[in-house]
């Protein structure tokens, strides 16, 4: 008898089996990146000091941050030189003008502006990092010019 408790008590302690049941479910994960574009145009194009009869170049820089895969195109501006065009853009102090040029080579061989006018613009496709670009300024040698300090504006578009 003492064996058939024995027996009956350690099947008690024995572990039950489990009927565990498992359940699943899933679910999509998503997102959408979207074109976009960044410029940065904080530096000056300064001529300096210009000699009439003298062609003056100078450059500047500006950057844009546009997203992986996007194809853009640089624009810029005519100006806010009163009777400016892409060929000429001109520099204003007070009513007396200077007349200049953006390009987009070294060379100062083709205008940069919005595609119009004889004037070009500058493309890329984004990077997901900053890319920076020339501008390449001349005053020509033949720019007559009143003494003053000549100032103009220049907007530039990215368009995505």
């Amino acid at each position: 008898m003492t064996a058939r408790r024995f027996l009956a008590l350690a099947m008690l302690c024995l572990p039950a089996p489990v009927l565990a049941a498992t359940a699943t479910a899933s679910f999509t994960v998503t997102a959408t990146v979207v074109a976009s574009c960044t410029l940065n145009g904080g530096i000056p194009l300064a001529f300096g000091t210009y000699t009439p009869g003298v062609a003056k170049d100078a450059t500047t820089t500006f950057t844009a941050t546009c997203t992986t895969g996007t194809p853009y195109a640089l624009d810029l501006s005519v100006g806010s030189g009163s009777g400016a065009s892409f060929a000429t853009r001109r520099m204003t102090s007070g009513a007396d003008t200077l007349d200049y040029g953006l390009y987009t080579d070294a060379g100062r061989t083709t205008v940069w502006g919005d595609g119009t006018g004889g004037s070009n613009t500058v493309g890329s496709t984004g990077t997901g990092v900053t890319q920076t670009f020339t501008v390449y300024g001349r005053i020509p040698a033949a720019a007559a010019a009143t003494v003053g300090t000549y100032l103009d504006t220049i907007t530039v578009t990215a368009t995505y």
